[in-house]
């Protein structure tokens, strides 16, 4: 009719979009739980995720909550089968899974079933570890979606990955969290809720905000970082100008807030400036789990939170290995490629000859105690021996003292007093 306006398309739905903006950081996983006070946002950031991951490998929702409406849509017409039925009657999976109606390939939804709530035996049941470890196995995919508060919640995330907790869902301290959707720290504006309306922020979201203002302040000229080693996830940092070319005047202003110059200039010429940069992450959740499942047997693994970018966004680059020549970094990595730790195009070798100094006259056998000590306050020490048997503990590792701030400011907010030095040393 003349003078009436055709309806506007619906937009992307935020949750879904957010667990899109999470999927890069499951492609170790093989299991998680996706936890959220309301239902329908959880089961939307697992669709996120479960879009962006079947296009390499199958992905599996298991709903959960009772039935949300998304994925009951996705489930399509079919019989009142659903996860729950086949934990408690026998009822195959392979009658349960259902394509995605929407005809997404390689995704499929398992829908709750016939019991209006999960019981909690089926939380319970350790066929959850088995289907995880299935799922691995196959290289696949299974993301469960449940309600926050759900009795017996704890037992199903135990024999999993871990959890992703949407929105403002109260996660225990103890179980493992592989990403949060929602929060979207450290970048520098928190997220509002789905319906618009502003959450209030936690102590760890105003924590995380008041580090990364300080952060901000640093001059673009002349702290700008060379640039990063090529990779599809993590944004670039832009490169140097070469020498003698000419540099733009920021019009920013200059910098107020850096770390002091490092401690010990003499041992420029003998630090050991050569790593192995692992993986790069967006959050530091996404460091540590690579860590956990990978990083343990690593010589001088640590994080170093930095900023990338035209947005000064905060990344969290896994780093291993302390060298003064640059061949034993290249064994490394080319040892770990051909272990299957990292796929043939992963890792790179990096210059990283600055780090932050945290305790130095060490005993050796008194190192690994106080790097665990360091490790159970989130602080990514590791030991280097020095020349006189004694060991000093770093933390990070980095290519220029600008790209040490974030660091300096997280381990100064925990009470310690980092000190920009020179690596130097041997790893042990």
């Amino acid at each position: 009719m003349i003078g009436r306006k055709r309806p506007a398309a619906a937009g992307p739905n935020p949750w879904e979009e957010e667990g899109r903006r999470l999927a890069p950081l499951f492609g170790s996983v093989a299991s998680a739980v996706v936890i959220a006070n309301d239902p329908e946002a959880a089961a939307r950031v697992a669709l996120g995720i479960a879009r962006v991951g079947a296009l390499e490998r199958r992905v599996a929702v298991a709903d959960l909550t009772g039935g949300t409406p998304s994925l009951v849509a996705l489930a399509g017409d079919g019989d009142a089968h659903g996860i729950t039925d086949s934990f408690l009657y026998g009822v195959s999976l392979n009658a349960v899974a259902r394509p995605a109606a929407d005809g997404t390939a390689s995704l499929f939804i398992l829908p709750c079933g016939s019991e209006s709530s999960v019981p909690e035996e089926v939380l319970r049941s350790d066929r959850w570890r088995r289907l995880a470890a299935g799922f691995g196995d196959a290289g696949a995919l299974l993301l469960i979606v449940a309600k926050a508060g759900t009795p017996a919640l704890a037992a199903l995330v135990s024999q999993t990955d871990g959890a992703v907790s949407v929105g403002d869902a109260t996660i225990p301290l103890d179980w493992r969290v592989i990403a949060q959707a929602g929060d979207r720290t450290p970048i520098a504006t928190q997220a509002s809720a789905v319906d618009g309306a502003r959450r209030p922020w936690s102590a760890f979201s105003i924590l995380s905000a008041a580090l990364l203002a300080v952060t901000i302040l640093i001059a673009v000229a002349s702290l700008w970082p060379r640039r990063t080693p090529e990779r599809a996830a993590p944004p670039r940092a832009s490169a140097t100008p070469a020498a003698g070319a000419a540099v733009a005047t920021p019009a920013t202003p200059a910098d107020t807030v850096r770390v002091s110059d490092p401690v010990n200039p003499p041992d420029s010429a003998i630090a050991a400036q050569f790593a192995v940069e692992l993986v790069a992450t967006n959050t530091a959740t996404g460091a540590n789990l690579w860590l956990r499942e990978r990083g343990a047997p690593l010589p001088g693994v640590t994080v170093s939170p930095v900023l990338l970018g035209a947005a000064r966004t905060r990344w969290h680059k896994v780093l291993a290995g302390a060298w003064q020549d640059r061949m034993g970094a290249d064994s490394l990595l080319a040892a770990l490629r051909a272990e299957g730790i990292l796929r043939p195009d992963a890792g790179v070798v990096v210059q990283v000859p600055l780090a932050v100094l945290l305790e130095a006259g060490v005993p050796r056998g008194a190192a690994p105690a106080r790097v665990a000590a360091l490790g159970s306050r989130g602080v990514p020490a590791y030991a280097l021996v020095q020349d006189d048997g004694t060991v000093r503990l770093f933390a990070g590792a980095f290519e220029t003292a600008a790209a040490a701030v974030p660091l300096d400011a997280d381990l100064r907010v925990l009470g310690l007093a980092p000190q920009l030095a020179y690596r130097t040393g041997r790893t042990f």
